[in-house]
């Protein structure tokens, strides 16, 4: 059976909104985003939509190449079949293509932090939408509700295997897995 390659990209940018949730939590990595096209990207996830402004927030397209390039991360590569690859795909461009539909889940991100799960519908901070969107397709088996999954926790779950490790800067002269 024919596999094709995912990624998931963990950062730890120097906004406060970053800063705060490293202080809260003391993870290395506080964003998470997920790649169907390569290591350099486009990569997908919840965060700010504009670079100066906290919010409005929601689903976004980040391009590697414009990113701050000594932000810290880790690339990890998960093995999907190509019916999971698929679906993922046809997922994520239908929730992209209805983007304005979708908003940042400020309360989820605060009730994590506590470990309480608040799904609302149509609502997401970035690992909860990794997460929810890879179970959904059957990538992967989460160890605990897509609501209560933190950017960290991608470095424990199984199937994913680090690629790169170090800043943005490294991705785009790494080759695809």
């Amino acid at each position: 059976m024919a596999e094709r390659t995912i990624y998931i990209l963990l950062t730890r940018s120097g906004t406060w909104f970053s800063r705060l949730i490293h202080f809260a939590t003391r993870d290395d990595y506080t964003h998470a985003s997920i790649g169907l096209d390569g290591p350099a990207g486009p990569f997908y996830s919840f965060a700010r939509k504009h670079r100066r402004f906290a919010l409005p927030a929601g689903l976004v397209e980040e391009q590697v190449a414009v990113s701050p390039q000594s932000v810290p991360c880790c690339l990890y590569a998960l093995q999907v079949s190509e019916e999971t690859y698929a679906l993922l795909r046809r997922r994520l461009s239908g929730m992209y293509a209805r983007r304005e539909d979708y908003h940042y889940n400020l309360l989820g991100a605060l009730s994590c932090g506590l470990n309480l799960p608040l799904a609302r519908r149509r609502h997401y901070f970035c690992s909860q939408f990794v997460a929810d969107l890879l179970a959904q397709c059957g990538a992967v088996a989460l160890p605990k509700p897509p609501a209560l999954l933190r950017p960290a926790d991608f470095c424990s779950l199984r199937g994913l295997r680090p690629v790169h490790r170090g800043v943005l800067a490294g991705l785009l002269v790494q080759p695809a897995a």
